[in-house]
């Protein structure tokens, strides 16, 4: 049924006798629900309960039709506000509760005053709510001289906040959007304020409360019409290119349909049943991927890789274009597969920030798991100071390092399937590994040990005690310590320490090496060497002598106690412990199973002794690590191994112990599954492709299901009923 402003106006509620104010100290108990016009919508509500069931009010003005709404709601109504876009359904909380549905929200709150912090003031005590809990406040301005227009206005910012909770999104002052980090357990809060025009009404602010409800949005798809992905399988290279014709026909069929929307569905139809036929496949040698942004790219994208499959089956090697295309023709498998973890100083602002859109229920697994937010150092990393997150301590860096690097091992794994045969790490990153492959029962309890722990906040870093002490130097004198990455082997540099005592080869690194200590005596150690270095600027004694002393109490840190399960872990895990002293061999092969004990002494032996992360990436290709997937921010890791595998190439060149047919850098390959600067989304699906191409494992299933919800959003709103509420989407 739908109500006419106008007529119930007469006698309709107004801001002086309005029945949900007559008791201030009561919470509303509303459930809220957007509607986005086009959208599959709510799990358990049918058509009957949202249209012949319930009271519809078309948007006239915004304030008047909500009040109008929530009086219907107290009396037990269900109510929808229409507007040309969008429908805002309102019912009592205990009615949703009662039909099994999961609201998007809870308006707990609404109240008027003639100040805005007034207004704030009396929504959020009806709400019982603290300011301080508050977790997003917005604000914006009705001019009543053009009511419907700013009604509409209004109306779309609440529709936008709930379905910001819903999603768990915060949109910042400059539009940029991140995951909404709450604390542990807390539900997040969130303020609608309005400021009515003319201001001299007696009431002109009014303020509303919104909390978080049980729905949460669907996951976004990962493929789309904007963004397409193909996948073609095959035992020989006429196969290939008889699939890549196949599909190019397809195409061209496709681009024959003069309206887009029916482009966009055929597009997404094809990559569904492309998908299905890949899926089915019985495990064929060879496969590539195809990704373009449309059509016409992802036809060039068929001519390209067309016209490179001779060369790569001639020599056994690999092709990639910049949209993420890939085939390889020697396919490494899972056999070689090698998670390798990341360093402190990868993480960057805003990072990961996409992907909660696209796996919700990974970061709703994560939360209950542990505190998120503390994981990810979210206060620090999403500020909307760039320079907040780049001026973190050592201490917090690592915390979001492993944060950022369990999160995409989750990622990999849960939702991808993927599971690795080795794992190793770049300096801390060995810790990253432990935590992010279910080894350690409770990987979360050294967050606040690595805040807390004098080990990170004073004696390796900050104060650097452990120098003072190593330089015997009296508690007044200041230390000017830092680190430099000067390309240089490290021999000459292992020369000339004898004469700088305060300097110490801290990391080599392929073509690259990063000397630490006394700021005076590194430049001094580099204007004699004759090279550049470039300044690090972080403060830490990690893999220099004087951390030497700390081992004992690094031990006592890592600690943990680790998982049934994980004594004869299935993962080889390689440490720079060993391979440092020249061992090839995995953490705990030599006792036959992992202990508490011994991964923690690893890791102290890798953190107090010079690390040689070129010796770590020769050990692990010699025990058969060959497709390095980098798990964690940014793809610092990946650059390295391609540079160390080069130089490793030359080196047994040169001694012609090799031929160049049979190089290092031909039979590894290197993934990233993060970049600064580049899309998650994309990056992700790049190295999906590579893995698929390399005939790794991989579910396909995220990809499928969102293609299955596309599909269906293309179809309603393509058929004649595109209002039409339908199951599964809460």
């Amino acid at each position: 049924m739908t109500l006419n402003n106008g007529a119930l106006n007469n006698g309709s509620a107004t801001q002086s006798d309005n029945k949900l104010n007559q008791d201030k100290a009561t919470p509303l108990r509303v459930a809220v629900l957007v509607l986005n016009k086009g959208d599959t919508a709510l799990n358990g509500l049918s058509d009957e309960l949202a249209h012949d069931s319930s009271l519809m009010i078309e948007l006239a003005q915004f304030t008047t039709d909500l009040e109008m709404a929530l009086n219907l709601v107290a009396a037990g109504e269900v109510v929808t506000i229409e507007s040309q876009q969008s429908t805002l359904l309102f019912m009592p909380a205990l009615m949703a509760a009662q039909r099994k549905l999961h609201p998007h929200a809870y308006l707990a709150g609404m109240q008027y005053d003639q100040t805005a912090q007034g207004a704030s003031v009396k929504a959020l005590g009806q709400a019982k709510r603290d300011l301080a809990k508050v977790n997003c406040q917005r604000s914006l301005v009705i001019d009543s001289e053009q009511m419907y227009q700013q009604s509409q206005v209004a109306f779309d910012a609440l529709c936008q906040l709930i379905n910001d909770i819903a999603q768990r999104t915060i949109t910042r002052d400059d539009n940029s959007r991140h995951y909404w980090f709450t604390e542990r357990y807390q539900a997040r809060v969130a303020t609608l304020n309005l400021q009515l025009k003319p201001e001299n009404e007696p009431m002109s602010h009014v303020a509303m409360v919104l909390t978080q409800g049980t729905g949460r949005l669907k996951a976004s798809s990962l493929l789309k019409a904007e963004r397409l992905f193909c996948l073609l399988s095959g035992t020989s290279e006429a196969e290939l290119s008889q699939g890549l014709w196949a599909l190019a026909a397809k195409l061209d069929n496709i681009k024959m349909m003069a309206d887009d929307s029916k482009i966009s569905s055929a597009l997404l139809a094809l990559m569904q049943q492309n998908l299905h036929e890949f899926k089915l496949s019985t495990s064929p040698r060879f496969a590539l991927t195809l990704q373009a942004s449309n059509i016409e790219s992802l036809a060039q994208e068929i001519v390209s890789m067309s016209d490179a499959l001779s060369r790569v089956f001639k020599e056994k090697g690999q092709y990639k274009t910049p949209a993420g295309s890939y085939f390889t023709a020697a396919p490494l498998g899972q056999s070689h597969l090698a998670f390798v973890y990341p360093g402190v100083g990868t993480v960057y602002h805003d990072m990961l920030s996409e992907l909660h859109h696209y796996f919700p229920a990974l970061f709703a697994r994560l939360e209950q798991q542990g505190d998120l937010k503390a994981m990810l150092q979210a206060d620090a990393i999403y500020h909307s100071d760039k320079q907040v997150a780049e001026q973190m301590s050592l201490g917090n860096m690592a915390i979001a390092g492993v944060g950022a690097s369990y999160l995409l091992s989750k990622l990999l794994m849960d939702e991808f399937d993927v599971k690795p045969q080795y794992a190793l790490g770049y300096s801390m990153g060995e810790a990253s590994m432990w935590a992010s492959l279910d080894v350690w029962q409770q990987p979360h309890l050294l967050i606040d040990k690595t805040k807390s722990d004098p080990l990170f906040t004073s004696v390796i870093s900050g104060d650097l005690t452990a120098v003072r002490q190593a330089w015997q130097l009296p508690l007044d004198e200041a230390i000017e310590w830092n680190s430099f990455v000067v390309r240089s082997a490290p021999e000459p540099i292992t020369a000339l320490l004898d004469r700088y005592p305060r300097v110490y080869l801290a990391i080599t690194q392929g073509d690259t090496c990063v000397i630490a200590g006394c700021q005076h005596s590194c430049r001094e150690l580099l204007k004699e060497l004759g090279k550049r270095g470039i300044a690090a600027n972080r403060v830490t004694a990690m893999h220099t002598t004087p951390a030497l002393s700390q081992h004992d109490n690094v031990i006592a840190f890592y600690e943990q106690n680790i998982m049934a399960e994980a004594v004869n872990h299935p993962v080889t895990f390689i440490s720079a412990a060993d391979t440092g002293k020249g061992i090839d061999r995995g953490v705990g092969d030599q006792q036959g199973q992992l202990s508490p004990k011994l991964i923690a002494t690893s890791i102290a032996d890798t953190f107090c002794h010079s690390l040689d992360f070129t010796a770590l990436v020769q050990s692990a290709t010699r025990q058969g690590a060959r497709l390095f997937v980098e798990v964690g921010a940014d793809r610092q890791n990946c650059t390295l191994i391609d540079k160390i595998l080069k130089h490793s190439d030359r080196e047994q060149l040169l001694d012609n112990r090799l031929s160049s047919s049979a190089n290092l850098t031909s039979q590894c390959c290197t993934v990233p599954l993060n970049a600064k600067g580049s899309s998650d989304i994309a990056t992700l699906l790049k190295a999906i492709g590579q893995l698929i191409s390399h005939r790794v494992p991989v579910s396909l299933t995220v990809l499928q299901l969102g293609l299955k919800r596309q599909l269906a959003l293309h179809q309603q709103l393509n058929g004649n009923d595109a209002n039409t509420l339908s199951r599964g989407e809460a």
